[in-house]
């Protein structure tokens, strides 16, 4: 252990860290302006859109304001992951899992554009593959085996 009672963080788990914390912002600043959006008393006539079309936007905003939960999960799993914490190495993993399958699947379902069904998939797939190297898995290991 380095002077101080610190450990030396892995570049691969600083990156995953910071990528954890970016994507965090942007989840909470799509659910602030998803309230925004749902508060802001939209005039909108579903039978001049053919029906469906209100409803599919209703469920966007309603899907993008259940991101800011995840977003403050997300940036709590960076910080005890920058940590070392095996448990929180774990749950990023199958954070980053979840992420990856349900956002494209959920943006396939109502339509939205293809960068919207990638975005999501690259992210996780960088996350992962950042968190599962031979650093950052060490620096994450559960020591009290």
């Amino acid at each position: 252990m380095a002077a101080g009672g610190r450990r030396f963080v892995p570049v691969q788990v600083r990156i995953a860290v910071t990528g954890f914390m970016a994507v965090g912002a942007v989840m909470l600043t799509l659910a602030l302006v998803s309230l925004g959006v749902l508060l802001s008393g939209m005039q909108v006539d579903p039978v001049a859109q053919g029906g469906t079309g209100y409803l599919d936007f209703v469920l966007f905003f309603n899907a993008a304001l259940f991101l800011s939960p995840l977003a403050g999960v997300l940036v709590f799993l960076g910080t005890r992951v920058r940590r070392g914490e095996h448990w929180a190495w774990l749950s990023s993993l199958v954070f980053w899992g979840f992420a990856g399958t349900t956002a494209p699947l959920l943006a396939w379902v109502l339509g939205a554009p293809v960068p919207l069904r990638l975005v999501p998939v690259v992210c996780a797939i960088a996350m992962v593959g950042l968190l599962v190297t031979p650093q950052a898995r060490t620096f994450c290991a559960d020591l009290d085996d």
